[in-house]
């Protein structure tokens, strides 16, 4: 495979941990998204960006795509970490609420499920999750995700699973 880097950002630990198997299965480093002046990304074919989900949106990914969308001829990989599960529906809006369809033409997303981790954040973030949760709780006729979603928040899980990076590894091995 050409040389490959994977920058990340994570907040909880959960990207953190994807970037980390990732590595495992192809051969290239990965660093904190704090870390990205100190490379020379010129050097990479291929550049991976992986972040946590806040409030739908991609951490840090106009940051990024502000600096690789000039690099030519490079493959550029986004994947996503999240507390909802894999479903097309969640999928698409993460994709069209992040990228423009012109973006899309040169950058391949992924999304994987991860969890929430209250210990690991911060007051603030803990807060909106905790009143978001409540304010699910008492809704009346909620939807299947709302349902879903009001369940899932209500506390700390790990739902992360190293089987569903093989899709990515596959396509990494392709290029």
């Amino acid at each position: 495979m050409e040389s490959t880097i994977i920058i990340y950002k994570s907040k909880t630990g959960f990207t953190k941990r994807y970037a980390e198997w990732i590595t495992e299965q192809i051969d290239c480093q990965a660093i904190p998204f704090d870390q990205i002046e100190n490379i020379d990304l010129s050097k990479y074919n291929i550049i991976i960006y992986g972040a946590g989900l806040h409030a739908g949106q991609i951490q840090g990914l106009s940051k990024f795509k502000k600096i690789v969308m000039n690099l030519e001829s490079k493959n550029i990989i986004v994947f996503a970490t999240g507390a909802s599960p894999y479903i097309e529906e969640i999928y698409t809006k993460i994709k069209t609420d992040n990228f423009t369809s012109d973006e899309l033409k040169s950058i391949e997303f992924f999304y994987f499920q991860s969890g929430m981790n209250y210990e690991k954040m911060g007051i603030i973030d803990k807060t909106i999750m905790k009143t978001y949760s409540k304010v699910l709780e008492i809704k009346s006729h909620k939807s299947d995700i709302e349902t879903g979603t009001s369940q899932a928040i209500s506390s700390s899980y790990d739902s992360s699973s190293q089987e569903s990076i093989k899709p990515f590894i596959e396509y990494l091995k392709q290029l």
